[in-house]
């Protein structure tokens, strides 16, 4: 091997500096080195830090396994540098990407709404499924209800990744909420149909703000319901079914559909102009609609951090 005659730094077990930073050699050697017989030991070093790419925002620094393992990271024992690896790739899998180091895996905006995180998390969307959302199949139509539901829940976890983007999200709640929405629009306009309307209004708004509260709790994505509701809201008066008992009704609903309709797929581009584009955008006073802190460490165990997606 070829390296340096004389060491700059004696003590050759420890380091307490950066690799990076290890004193250049003051003797180097033009030729190959001998060591079979360890006079130059002080050449011969085992590297023990790699990159390590840390927690959901792909953080790269360079670190032993023991270390990574115990920050919980992704340990790249093949690689030395940073700039060798993609931690993004690294953390969050699937299919990779079409470009590097750009998140463009559009298909995770659907995802959520198929993934649970547990048992009873998926039993609670089943029998909301099996109950209210069977029903307004019956009187909507499976592509009407089908639209709502996952225009909803793409419209709640676009919401949800741009203002907390470091929780992962899971859940069809966003869909869910969606589809109450619906129930509200569906009473709206076809209130002259209904025996007592405001009553039955009243009842579906104390349910969504009764929901809507529980969703201050940590660990509920109050900002994913938010965004379902509202997407739910529009969408179902562009598509649901409606009884018109004049011509001036059968106008002004037409009207509010064309505007429900371009103010939809408005919001839409914007979330995603904001989600690909803006990605230091952040709402600093809007953790309390999401969690409200009724101790200083009520809302800390659930990571829902306000922050924007890229650093200083």
């Amino acid at each position: 091997m070829t390296g340096c005659q004389e060491p700059a730094y004696n003590n050759a077990t420890l380091w307490e500096g950066a690799y990076s930073t290890w004193p250049n050699c003051p003797t180097p050697s033009e030729n190959n080195i001998d060591n079979t017989e360890g006079e130059y030991d002080h050449l011969v070093c085992e590297v023990s830090a790699r990159p390590c790419c840390i927690d959901l925002q792909g953080e790269c620094v360079i670190i032993s396994q023991e270390e990574c393992e115990f920050r919980q990271g992704f340990f790249h024992e093949n690689n030395t540098l940073c700039s060798q690896v993609s931690c993004i790739t690294s953390v969050c899998g699937l299919s990779g990407f079409l470009f590097d180091n750009t998140p463009d895996q559009f298909y995770r905006a659907l995802l959520p709404t198929f993934m649970h995180a547990g048992i009873i998390h998926l039993l609670i969307t089943l029998v909301f499924q099996a109950t209210i959302l069977r029903d307004m199949e019956k009187f909507a139509g499976w592509w009407r209800i089908g639209f709502i539901y996952f225009a909803s829940g793409i419209g709640g976890t676009m919401l949800s990744g741009i203002l907390i983007p470091y929780q992962p999200e899971v859940g069809a709640s966003g869909a869910l909420y969606g589809i109450l929405a619906s129930l509200i629009v569906e009473v709206v306009v076809n209130w002259k149909i209904y025996k007592s309307p405001v009553i039955e209004l009243g009842k579906l708004l104390l349910l969504v703000i009764f929901l809507f509260l529980v969703g201050l709790l940590p660990w509920i994505d109050n900002f994913a319901h938010i965004g379902g509701f509202l997407f739910g809201f529009l969408t179902s008066f562009v598509v649901l079914p409606h009884i018109n008992f004049s011509e001036e009704d059968r106008i002004a609903k037409l009207v509010v559909q064309i505007a429900c309709g371009v103010l939809a797929v408005v919001l839409f581009v914007l979330l995603f102009i904001v989600f690909y584009l803006a990605q230091s955008s952040t709402c600093e006073n809007c953790s309390y609609i999401n969690c409200i802190p009724f101790t200083d460490s009520f809302c800390q165990d659930s990571t829902m951090e306000l922050r924007p997606r890229l650093g200083d």
